[in-house]
């Protein structure tokens, strides 16, 4: 990996960007320094699309979409530098997803074929990336995506790859909370409400007790529908 040093001192940076409000600066400001000397460096961007990403998460309501369409260029420069970025194509696919999510589905439906191809191209490099992430994305465009004719939307395709997700992050909350909600949709509320009750007993994430905590929050609400 070129410039591996930059590399590991932004994915620590990233990875505790719960320690310190100036965490995702100082990694970004490392990002464009590098980028300054070295234009091809597609990693790069796909870090910048990634804090990007974490960013829009935290943003008021009112920001995320221009958070996330910077993602997304950034990702986009990413896979135009590597078609095969391993970053570039996964944080491509995700502000993708959140940027069509914050616009409406159905206002977003020429996104789904992109965002799906990113995710297959993340599959092909290694579908063990961000706890089973090309795995979950794609399960969260069949939960999510309106079915034939209008589109993709497939539940048990969606059930399919959660599954596959979870063998490579069990631990991961998200791909918990992921499944959950598409078992609720088919109106299991057993298997549901297992995976609820996974993220509920689950010990808080070090570095990421305010993510993990939000994610409870969310399956306590899912809970009460049962």
């Amino acid at each position: 990996m070129k410039h591996k040093a930059v590399f590991t001192k932004v994915r620590k940076l990233i990875n505790e960007r719960e320690l310190a409000a100036d965490n995702l600066d100082q990694a970004e400001d490392a990002l464009v320094s590098l980028l300054e000397k070295d234009r091809q460096c597609d990693w790069a961007y796909g870090l910048l699309a990634e804090i990007q990403y974490w960013r829009g998460e935290m943003a008021a309501p009112k920001d995320k979409l221009a958070l996330f369409k910077q993602g997304v260029e950034y990702g986009e420069e990413a896979v135009r530098v590597n078609e095969n970025s391993l970053e570039g194509n996964f944080w491509l696919a995700v502000n993708y997803g959140m940027y069509g999510n914050e616009k409406g589905i159905l206002k977003s439906l020429s996104l789904i074929k992109p965002i799906q191809r990113c995710a297959e191209r993340v599959i092909e490099i290694d579908e063990s990336y961000f706890y089973g992430g090309p795995w979950r994305v794609l399960g969260r465009i069949y939960d999510k995506v309106p079915g034939w004719p209008v589109s993709i939307g497939d539940k048990r395709k969606a059930i399919e790859c959660f599954e596959a997700a979870l063998e490579f992050g069990p631990k991961f909350y998200l791909n918990h909370l992921y499944i959950a909600e598409c078992y609720l949709s088919l109106g299991n509320k057993a298997k549901a409400r297992h995976h609820l009750q996974w993220i509920l007993d689950a010990p808080l994430s070090r570095h990421h007790e305010r993510e993990d905590e939000g994610y409870k929050r969310e399956a306590r609400a899912l809970l009460r529908k049962l």
